[in-house]
């Protein structure tokens, strides 16, 4: 299939993947029906999406319980650290023996050791935080003296806990778009690319171009890429 930058096109997350020019992508943003990881991760995909990589390429995972097992377990060699974003509007249902899941994980994998990493949100810290002397931190015999606290220009450090409640956009479920802008911010450098093969909505399309990135959005309900395309049409003229 022919991808096309900053545009969505219709097709199978698969066969876009493995039409990735191989080594020309900063970052992946992998969100697939959360049911399907445990046969995507069987049939080698994160070793394909891996392949798409730059040295210095990142990938976002999300997944929640209980299919996050499988991912985890196969992404082991890649794996850099889990983030946990929840939400207050509509616990998922799994069980009636289990409570309702009000939170997500997301992956963050890398091909290398040389991963980009900008730590820096751009978020504004609250209103009540000022500079200030950090307190001496004891514990065994160790001894640290505090160090000066200045909340940094380029925002808040990326923490491992986001609270963003769920979007919806018609049809079609969405992430964030708050929470989607720190991780193409913190993940991939200015002008980089962003491959996502399960694009949804097209928050992460709509992201990149706020950011100045570049994108290839797959996703294989064809009315949402028509509506995405049509509605960044507009914007841009």
């Amino acid at each position: 299939m022919d991808l096309i930058l900053n545009t969505a096109v219709a097709g199978d997350a698969r066969e876009a993947v493995r039409a990735t020019v191989p080594g020309s992508i900063d970052l992946v943003i992998l969100d697939p029906n959360y049911e399907d990881w445990a046969n995507l991760v069987a049939t080698g995909f994160l070793e394909e999406v891996i392949a798409t990589l730059k040295p210095s390429g990142n990938i976002i995972c999300f997944t929640k319980q209980p299919f996050d097992v499988e991912l985890r377990n196969a992404a082991t060699q890649w794996f850099r650290r889990e983030i946990i974003w929840s939400f207050s509007n509509g616990g998922a249902w799994v069980s009636k023996k289990m409570p309702l899941v009000s939170f997500q994980k997301l992956y963050w994998l890398a091909g290398s050791k040389d991963f980009f990493f900008e730590p820096r949100t751009g978020l504004s810290y609250s209103a009540s935080t000022k500079a200030v002397k950090r307190g001496v931190k004891v514990f065994g015999g160790y001894r640290e003296e505090g160090k000066d606290f200045v909340p940094s220009d380029e925002g808040t450090w990326i923490r491992d806990h986001y609270h963003f409640n769920k979007p919806h956009n018609a049809r079609v479920f969405a992430k964030p778009e708050e929470l989607i802008r720190i991780l193409l911010r913190c993940f991939c450098p200015s002008g980089g690319t962003i491959l996502d093969p399960f694009f949804g909505s097209g928050v992460t399309g709509i992201q990149a171009r706020q950011l100045g990135m570049n994108f290839y959005g797959i996703e294989i309900d064809e009315e949402a890429v028509n509506n995405f395309n049509a509605e960044q049409s507009a914007l841009l003229f």
